[in-house]
């Protein structure tokens, strides 16, 4: 039953009409962590220098098939805190379809201090994969080493194809608090899928990232409240955290969801400190959808190092004429 319900998903989310609509921009349970995962205006905000890896493994046992998704980032300012530069990688596998996104990340910081605001750009290509040879077709016709789908929309053999993609994304903090909102795959990047008969075409929605965070700091203790949002404005998801950092440790939980079909998980998150800028962060969700009976849950594994830069201010100080030379 399960292996039933996992592939029909993955062809409910890749094919309809003559054409195949990918998957939203994908899921973390700790997004709210990851900054240019989020928005690429995060890029060397706060003058702040980070790398971040982080493995997801969702849906546990829902198919013989792994889905999961890679993360890895890279982002510090650049000769002056106005400026921020980086990259990020996401490689994203749902059974035998496959989705890889490297971005380059800029921001310009136009308000640094007590009010901050900024602004950053991603251009990228992205990858789209699919092992047709795994695939099956009721139409298809199975012999020892013959692969034939009798489907023009489905390769017969491993397909790809590739194109480009843009995203643009504005932050604005005050204090303890931050908000923004970033769009992935400004464009909507087209995807052409080789080896297919009718020349089969991959559309990557635009999708809106809202998100935002306050620190409420009490001695030595930190609660950090996070909202995030994510929809094509088909569809929406939502999701709120409240994390603890005290000393060396940090916990926290989270509810991905709304109402009705929508809720899809309670997520519990446990970490530690290495040092104060290195966390090692796993959280677990615990699925309450309709899925709940096939599946064991969805894992998350992060790495994060963070160091604060600090930059020379140019001060002017009183200028003393020459009396000879005015």
């Amino acid at each position: 039953m399960r292996i039933f319900i996992f592939f029909g998903l993955l062809f409910s989310a890749l094919f309809s009409a003559l054409g195949l609509n990918a998957q939203q921009w994908v899921q973390f349970s700790q997004a709210n962590e990851y900054g240019t995962f989020l928005n690429p205006a995060y890029t060397g905000f706060n003058s702040n220098m980070n790398a971040t890896l982080a493995h997801r493994s969702q849906y546990v046992g829902l198919g013989t098939e792994a889905i999961g998704t890679q993360y890895a980032s890279f982002s510090s300012p650049l000769i002056s805190s106005k400026w921020g530069l980086g990259f990020r990688l996401v490689n994203d596998f749902i059974g035998l379809q496959r989705f890889t996104n490297l971005d380059i990340n800029a921001a310009y910081h136009i308000l640094e201090g007590k009010h901050k605001l900024s602004s950053g750009l991603s251009a990228g290509i992205v990858q789209f994969g699919l092992n047709g040879a795994k695939l099956t077709a009721p139409d298809g016709s199975y012999l020892p080493g013959v692969v034939q789908h009798n489907d023009d929309l489905l390769p017969n053999t491993s397909s790809s194809g590739m194109a480009p993609t843009f995203s643009f994304g504005i932050i604005y903090g005050f204090k303890n608090f931050e908000a923004g909102v970033a769009m992935q795959h400004l464009s909507s990047p087209k995807i052409n899928i080789s080896n297919t008969a009718s020349g089969t075409i991959i559309y990557l929605s635009r999708t809106i990232n809202l998100h935002s965070s306050y620190v409420i700091k009490v001695n030595n203790i930190k609660v950090k409240p996070s909202f995030f949002c994510k929809t094509d404005f088909k569809k929406w998801q939502a999701q709120l955290n409240v994390e603890l950092d005290w000393r060396k440790l940090i916990a926290g939980l989270g509810f991905r969801g709304y109402s009705g079909l929508n809720n899809d998980a309670v997520i519990g998150l446990l970490g530690f400190k290495l040092k104060e800028k290195i966390r090692v962060v796993y959280s677990y969700d615990y699925n309450v959808s309709f899925l709940n009976n096939s599946n064991s849950g969805s894992h998350e594994l992060s790495l994060r190092f963070d160091l604060q830069k600090s930059f020379k201010q140019n001060v002017k100080s009183n200028i003393i004429f020459n009396p000879r030379f005015l």
